[in-house]
């Protein structure tokens, strides 16, 4: 079994060409520029914020009534695909958020067996209901973390479908055509 949650991809087909993609996503986005004083975390004032790099882009939602530390980021490629583009991606957390959840889940860790060790035999109920409590807590931290950024993730996918007029690749459709 997988710590975190596995990516969760996104295909999308559009009848624009990979650069014309890149030059309306770029334009409907605000660059990704931290700041301290901002409601969002971020400078701008456009709902998304991410960079547009050649064919190559990231994207994530800004949130103005509480900040999530661990926002789900789309990254993903335009690649041509006939007259049109094909996007790619996938919507995942931050190399530095899993660093994070994983530091907790171990400091978590160690923070049992020290409870372990100084509450010992004296209150075996309270250890037993704290233990599992915690440890529960830690084992499913990175799915509860995901889940909250799940309608992000929508808001995401909805805007790439508006913006770049695209619709979700059909898989069923392709296999009763090369069928």
């Amino acid at each position: 079994m997988r710590f975190l949650t596995p990516p969760t991809p996104l295909v999308l087909i559009s009848g624009f060409d990979p650069e014309e993609c890149a030059n309306r996503l770029r334009e409907a986005i605000d660059v990704e520029r931290p700041t301290v004083f901002g409601f969002s975390g971020y400078r701008g004032s456009k709902p998304f914020v991410g960079e547009v790099n050649g064919n190559q882009f990231r994207v994530l939602q800004r949130t103005y009534s509480f900040r999530n530390s661990f926002p789900p980021v789309l990254t993903g490629d335009f690649q041509p695909q006939g007259v049109g583009t094909r996007i790619n991606g996938v919507f995942d957390l931050e190399p530095t958020s899993k660093v994070a959840i994983g530091l907790f889940g171990a400091l978590g860790l160690l923070f049992i067996v020290l409870i372990i060790y100084l509450v010992g035999a004296d209150k075996p109920v309270l250890l037993t209901l704290f233990v599992c409590g915690y440890g529960a807590l830690l084992f499913f931290m990175p799915r509860i973390i995901r889940g909250a950024g799940s309608e992000q993730e929508r808001s995401v996918a909805q805007f790439l479908r508006t913006m770049l007029e695209a619709e979700a690749e059909r898989k069923d459709y392709e296999e009763n055509v090369h069928s």
